[in-house]
């Protein structure tokens, strides 16, 4: 009879950083074997969806046409993930600004979409998109940066932390969290519980003053998640460009 699966040492904390949830080594006679257990990178990328609905499509074939005049365009031209693998990030909205931010892709600039009430706050959190990206309601894909207000306007990059899943009027719109890191790539910042709670109170009530709006915050993903939400809306942007109707794209994986 075969022993019973054992925790699998010090591999453990090497795979646990891969995102593996649980690894087991099981003693056979003459054999031993590694046997991984699915874990939450796995199953977190099987629950990206690789289908771009047909009202993102038709936004983003709009979107290519407003950018076209321009020889250089931040949004078009600019790579999703630098040569050293941090996310770029351009920022919108500095952390702590009343006013919604948002680049207009035809203007080649931000413009003010509308004001935050005082009674609800300001930004709890730098905000702005990942450039050559498309998500699931047409819009580039939102990034959230950790650490102190960061001027709007600015190009930025940072590695993932986290994910933010939320809707918006029902729509998916999750944003990636990034934060800055030392010589040593150790992120400087943390998305810690209370960080999360500041975000989840502000993006659920900051389109209450908003008739019909309506926004939630179901829960978080891990920072792989991120990578792979970055690499799948990145993709949308480059295979969704000039089709019509709901875009089925590569998976990442």
């Amino acid at each position: 009879m075969n022993p019973p699966a054992q925790p699998c040492g010090n591999l453990a904390p090497v795979l646990l950083s891969l995102g593996v949830k649980e690894t087991y080594v099981i003693k056979l006679p003459s054999l031993l074997v590694l046997v991984v257990a699915v874990g939450a990178a796995a199953q977190e990328s099987r629950s990206i969806s690789n289908v771009l609905p047909a009202a993102a499509t038709k936004k983003l074939a709009e979107s290519l046409a407003a950018a076209k005049p321009r020889a250089q365009h931040l949004w078009r031209d600019t790579p999703p993930i630098a040569k050293d693998g941090r996310i770029n990030a351009y920022i919108e909205i500095s952390r702590g600004d009343l006013r919604k931010w948002e680049f207009n892709i035809a203007r080649h600039e931000r413009a003010i979409d509308r004001m935050i009430p005082e009674s609800i706050g300001g930004y709890p959190i730098n905000y702005g998109i990942v450039p050559q990206t498309v998500s699931y309601d047409g819009d580039p894909f939102d990034v959230l940066v950790l650490g102190p207000p960061i001027e709007g306007g600015t190009m930025v990059s940072g590695i993932s932390v986290g994910v933010m899943l939320m809707e918006d009027d029902h729509i998916d719109d999750a944003k990636v969290v990034i934060t800055p890191h030392d010589a040593a790539g150790k992120p400087l910042y943390e998305l810690t519980d209370a960080v999360k709670k500041e975000l989840h109170d502000f993006f659920t009530r900051y389109k209450r003053h908003i008739p019909g709006a309506s926004t939630s915050v179901p829960g978080w993903a891990s920072r792989v998640h991120g990578l792979a939400l970055v690499h799948q809306t990145h993709t949308f942007f480059s295979q969704c460009a000039g089709r019509s109707g709901d875009c089925l794209a590569t998976r990442h994986k």
